[in-house]
């Protein structure tokens, strides 16, 4: 957006002096996250229409899944890092090919670690990892986060759910779209959790 690449403009350019240049940096850190919360909100609302209405539609080729991992770290890097969480991979040297629409299902990937960045706290870790089966590769997100009510582990996909004891930046239409796009591939997607200790998603794509 052009608003965080100002922001981010800004800060760069903010005086050295320590009077100023401290309170200008955060001010600025302050408008991309805005900005940031504001791109997610309009791209929830406007995948949920898509899905809603029947006009999800993806396009499936062959991509090494192990790349597109490594995009979403790299994007969700410097959030982890803000909260003092470690955010890590675990795959296999070799290639993991599946067939999937790129954009996608970088978006069900990114929902999916943002919900997990919320719900870690200081301190914890987040780790994606896949592996490879007979029919599918299969990409899991696992936290050390607060963890889900077994009762609650049934509509963690609906949609508009959004947990009442965190701070609400979002629709709670994260986790309904990502499940929405990863079953347009003929996949899946599951939780497994324990309050306390931490959830992981999963998800698959056929090889």
């Amino acid at each position: 957006m052009a608003i965080s690449g100002a922001a981010e403009l800004i800060a760069k350019m903010a005086p050295a002096d320590a009077y100023t240049g401290p309170q200008i940096r955060e001010w600025a850190d302050q408008i991309s996250h805005s900005a940031a919360v504001i791109d997610r909100l309009v791209r929830d609302l406007l995948d949920f229409g898509a899905c809603e209405n029947g006009r999800l539609r993806v396009r499936t080729d062959r991509h090494d899944i192990t790349i597109l991992i490594r995009s979403v770290i790299e994007a969700f890097q410097s959030s982890a890092t803000a909260k003092e969480i470690t955010l890590e991979a675990d795959f296999p040297v070799a290639p993991l090919a599946a067939r999937y629409d790129r954009d996608r299902v970088l978006r069900a990937l990114s929902n999916i670690v943002h919900n997990a960045i919320t719900f870690t706290p200081p301190g914890g870790s987040i780790c994606i990892a896949a592996v490879r089966n007979a029919t599918d590769v299969v990409v899991s997100v696992a936290d050390s986060g607060v963890g889900i009510p077994q009762a609650e582990l049934s509509t963690v996909f609906d949609r508009f759910r959004y947990p009442r004891q965190t701070s609400n930046d979002g629709l709670g239409l994260g986790l309904y779209v990502a499940k929405w796009i990863i079953e347009a591939h003929g996949g899946r997607v599951w939780a497994e959790s324990e309050v306390g200790r931490g959830s992981t998603f999963s998800l698959t794509l056929p090889v």
